[in-house]
């Protein structure tokens, strides 16, 4: 599986009054916003991916990684199912071709190692998930910062709510 690729949003500012929620609500709030600007670069990573067969834009997604998160953040990576589209890595780093490739009948592209190319050639890099955190890196960040907005009420709604039923 691909690694994806890290963004780092600088949103001191805003969290800045935030520094005191601690626990699930604290937990929570994190995981929703970045939830929210995972999904928008995710989808503009969709919207980059080459389209020729759409085998490797339907198979980016976004994904909660459990093992690099703890109490002091979380983390999500977009990437894509290596499984569903091997060749995303070939797309998005771009490659050496050492080998004569050819349509078959079945319209899939085949390698045939038969025949190796007596000169490799260098096939340019067609990135889509660098790029999508260029372009969209602002737009992820924005809603990051609304879904925090409309969320964190909601949460402390529910704390006020735990706490009155506690105390009754």
């Amino acid at each position: 599986m691909a690694d994806g690729f890290k963004a780092i949003a600088d949103t001191s500012s805003v969290l800045a009054g935030l520094d005191k929620l601690t626990g699930p609500i604290a937990t929570h709030l994190a995981r929703s916003m970045a939830v929210a600007g995972g999904q928008v670069l995710r989808d503009e990573a969709k919207l980059l991916a080459p389209v020729d067969s759409g085998l490797l834009q339907s198979a980016i997604y976004l994904a909660f990684k459990e093992a690099k998160s703890n109490d002091e953040g979380v983390t999500y990576s977009v990437t894509w199912n290596a499984k569903k589209a091997p060749h995303g890595h070939l797309l998005e780093f771009g490659h050496w071709q050492y080998y004569a490739a050819y349509i078959g009948p079945d319209g899939e592209w085949h390698t045939n190692k038969a025949h190796p190319l007596a000169n490799p050639r260098w096939v340019p890099a067609h990135p889509f998930l660098r790029p999508a955190l260029d372009s969209a890196g602002p737009r992820a960040q924005a809603a990051m910062i609304e879904r925090g907005r409309q969320r964190l009420p909601e949460l402390l709604a529910g704390e006020m709510e735990d706490a009155k039923l506690g105390a009754s």
